[in-house]
């Protein structure tokens, strides 16, 4: 009986990866043979690894692409193009799911091939693997039958152990001449799993944090294109007037979308990202009510500093301070402590802030506090917060991007201070140089010498607009006469 051209694609990987080689007439025969060892497993699952790399068969695959078909009908889409070294070697990309890390595999995947057919480029979602062995013998086989030089395995941490599978292959010579890209959501699996790699990743920085769009990503998906701070200054008015949609929508391209669709942040939007926050904590048997609890004090404390304990009540400050760092390693908060040059036994209070102003409103929907979020919901009080929490998080961004560190920690440059002379929000001390910032956004200015103020629009020796600091949270500080 001769074998189906289905059928006969399966031999090579009984060969190749198992050694069998027993002359076998059916699939049917194939998969009663091997029923019960791990070869059944990657047989069956082959198919499936087939179905992710249509560009193997057929070119145009990109119009089938779920990922790259949620694009269609979008009418604002951000691609960074030049995010990860194009060499060989083991990268690390993590960050929030629903934050596009996939679609931008598959972008980079079409521009490599450039309409053309090939299997030089291999594409798998880890998810699909039982274990760290059967990662293995997937990414093993498949170099054993196409010899891909491109290679992407999407949500490694969804695998235990993943670490000990890429090692595997490395230390087998699989992986020479190659560029291996793991990504993942989960910052201390990633961290702590990459830790026991040394010598296997690629040189240099291999670990890269793919964070929600910054403010002059989102002015680019709004199609102002800026390249100097003098230019900014130039074009106040036009990033002012994105400014209340950023502190609404933040860096998350789906909710770009969604506000300027409806005009309202609305529940189809809260409540996708509420599922992600939910299902990580499902994951790790921890409670979504008890996050969105503190979660919920998190907002309303935000901008001041303050003791875990006195986040939400009822909650121990153990319990609270688990939860924290969960949702930390999630890239749903982050925090600061006070400088070191501070005087000795100050309080030993943090300031906490989301990641991104959108997380902010998200917040607020899973406390059951708001149904939308529109312009007309940001008063005085709320514009303050949302722009101190901006600062934050495009100065954390550009530095992460600027030092290129595999262990970056924001905690190590940014600081804050409160002595008897007032209040700093931000002490920023890196490259042996010191910068003091102040979030004054629709805010009476009581100055202080050393102090530079973040304005709504005013601009003078120590004063700059919020928009344009943003934009350019280090070049921008040239523009003053400190």
């Amino acid at each position: 009986m001769a074998l189906a051209s289905q059928d006969r694609t399966l031999l090579p990987i009984c060969k190749q990866s198992f050694n069998f080689c027993v002359i076998i007439e059916t699939r049917v025969s194939i998969l009663a043979k091997l029923k019960n060892s791990s070869a059944f497993y990657i047989i069956m699952k082959i198919e499936d690894i087939v179905l992710q790399n249509p560009w193997w068969k057929s070119a145009g695959w990109e119009k089938a692409d779920r990922d790259l078909r949620q694009l269609e009908g979008l009418k604002y889409i951000y691609d960074r193009k030049e995010y990860l070294p194009h060499k060989n070697g083991v990268f690390i990309l993590y960050g929030p799911r629903q934050v596009g890390k996939t679609t931008w595999i598959k972008q980079r995947i079409s521009e490599m091939l450039k309409g053309n057919t090939s299997t030089n480029v291999f594409y798998m979602n880890s998810e699909m693997v039982r274990d760290r062995f059967e990662l293995y013998d997937a990414i093993k086989t498949v170099i054993s039958l196409y010899n891909p030089k491109e290679m992407f395995i999407d949500e490694i941490s969804a695998v235990e152990e993943w670490e000990r599978a890429i090692k595997g292959l490395v230390d087998a010579g699989l992986l020479e001449g190659r560029r291996l890209v793991l990504t993942g959501s989960s910052s201390v699996n990633i961290m702590k799993k990459a830790e026991r790699l040394p010598g296997r990743m690629a040189q240099g920085q291999y670990k890269f944090r793919y964070y929600p769009l910054s403010f002059k990503e989102v002015a680019r998906v709004y199609g102002i294109e800026v390249k100097t701070p003098h230019e900014a200054m130039a074009r106040l008015d036009e990033l002012n007037s994105i400014l209340y949609a950023y502190f609404l929508h933040g860096g998350f391209i789906k909710a770009i979308n969604s506000l300027n669709k409806e005009e309202v942040l609305g529940e189809n939007i809260f409540s996708l990202y509420s599922a992600w926050i939910d299902g990580e904590l499902a994951k790790i048997k921890r409670s979504p009510e008890t996050a969105t609890h503190i979660m919920d004090g998190i907002a309303n404390a935000m901008t001041n500093d303050v003791s875990w304990s006195s986040l939400a009540r009822g909650i121990s400050h153990p319990t609270i301070a688990e939860y924290i760092e969960i949702l930390k390693n999630m890239f749903v908060v982050d925090y600061i402590e006070k400088s070191k040059r501070a005087k000795a036994g100050a309080t030993k209070n943090k300031k906490i802030y989301f990641t991104d102003p959108f997380i902010y409103w998200l917040s607020l929907f899973k406390s059951r506090k708001i149904i939308s979020a529109g312009k007309s919901d940001i008063d005085e009080t709320t514009a303050g917060k949302l722009a101190e929490l901006s600062v934050y998080k495009n100065i954390k961004q550009h530095l992460d991007l600027k030092l290129g560190e595999n262990e970056f920690d924001s905690r190590r440059y940014i600081h804050f201070e409160k002595e008897r002379t007032g209040e700093t929000d931000f002490v920023v001390d890196y490259g042996g140089r010191t910068f003091k910032l102040e979030s004054k956004f629709g805010k009476t200015i009581k100055e202080r010498e050393g102090i530079v103020y973040l304005t709504k629009d005013t601009f003078s020796d120590n004063k700059l607009p919020l928009s344009v600091f943003l934009m350019f949270p280090e070049d921008s500080l040239q523009l003053l006469k400190l």
